[in-house]
């Protein structure tokens, strides 16, 4: 079984990594930085993305990345943070199943078959409302529209200003009036919507700076 790791580290992967040498699980390499190159991750052709949970938006953001670019691949999400609306999100971006940072390390090896194998299902509990929707998503201009979608699809504000050809002072303040609209607090949140809504946008994000390529270690 081909296990691809992605993690905000190359320290973070390496952790993963040594908890998986005496499995009979064979780590491909590793993904990292802000952005994942979707090119990078399809060349790899895992069985398995197993997904570190670091900062909040770039997770979610990875896991969108990975499922896009290896729609055939279990995600999995390694978390210390099981919290129910939590792993309603992953699942929303694209996680197949999430385990727990505290699981045995002897065990995370079979974990990862099981869930390859199909031998494991998790239906995870639906994200509460985080607030009152003040205004409609009708009430979102075309420009919204398109912010939104990108930061959905895990762009920074930088490179969102990038691509669309604007500063980030403008792309922040589209994004405080799409938070504003729907009712939500952050990018995440605002992310969360627009997938469950089918709100996205045919925006290419390689217009910008293109995909940098990310440093894999085999």
């Amino acid at each position: 079984m081909r296990i691809l790791i992605v993690a905000d580290s190359m320290m973070a992967a390496e952790v993963i990594r040594r908890e998986l040498r005496h499995s009979s699980c064979q780590v491909i390499g590793f993904v990292g930085g802000r952005d994942i190159c979707a090119m990078t991750v399809a060349r790899h052709r895992p069985d398995v993305i197993v997904v570190d949970d670091g900062r909040d938006d770039a997770t979610l953001g990875h896991l969108r990345a990975v499922r896009t670019a290896a729609p055939a691949a279990k995600v999995v999400l390694l978390t210390a943070n099981m919290d129910g609306a939590r792993l309603a999100e992953a699942s929303a971006a694209g996680a197949d199943a999430a385990l727990a940072k505290t699981v045995a390390h002897a065990s995370l090896g079979l974990l990862l078959r099981e869930v390859a194998c199909g031998n494991v299902f998790h239906a995870f509990a639906p994200a509460r409302p985080r607030g009152p929707q003040h205004e409609t998503v009708s009430t979102l201009t075309p420009r919204e529209l398109e912010i939104l979608s990108l930061v959905a699809q895990g762009a920074s504000n930088s490179r969102i200003a990038g691509t669309l050809w604007v500063t980030e002072q403008t792309v922040k303040f589209h994004l405080s009036n799409v938070y504003r609209k729907l009712g939500v607090a952050n990018r995440t949140q605002a992310s969360h919507y627009a997938h469950l809504n089918g709100l996205l946008h045919p925006t290419s994000l390689a217009g910008a700076d293109g995909d940098s390529p990310l440093p894999v270690a085999a």
